[in-house]
């Protein structure tokens, strides 16, 4: 049988016993929040990190492409000049005509 002192005893634990549940269930809640809290905070930096790379790549892109112009614009001007020819050609080239 339970004395009397021990039911007391109990009635005045159960409230201690009560509180220190709740904190248990408290912390999982916060526990999880946390995690939910950092789990946000990573996938967010990996999206700037995807946009800072889908930034360099078009950046790098645009970068090969104008250098292709300028290589495209200077092979023109080059085979404009060899076509061309210099400017004061004015008799053919090969023959010198010579009075002695």
């Amino acid at each position: 049988m339970v004395r009397s002192l021990d039911v007391q005893q109990v009635l005045l634990q159960s409230s201690a016993v009560e509180r220190v549940q709740q904190v248990q269930q408290q912390q999982a809640d916060v526990q999880q929040n946390h995690f939910e809290a950092q789990l946000a905070e990573e996938k967010r930096e990996l999206r700037e990190k995807v946009k800072d790379l889908e930034e360099s790549e078009r950046l790098m892109i645009r970068e090969e492409e104008e250098r292709g112009k300028r290589e495209k614009n200077t092979e023109e001007n080059s085979a404009k000049k060899k076509k061309d020819g210099p400017a004061d050609d004015d008799e053919p080239m090969g023959k010198v005509d010579i009075k002695v």
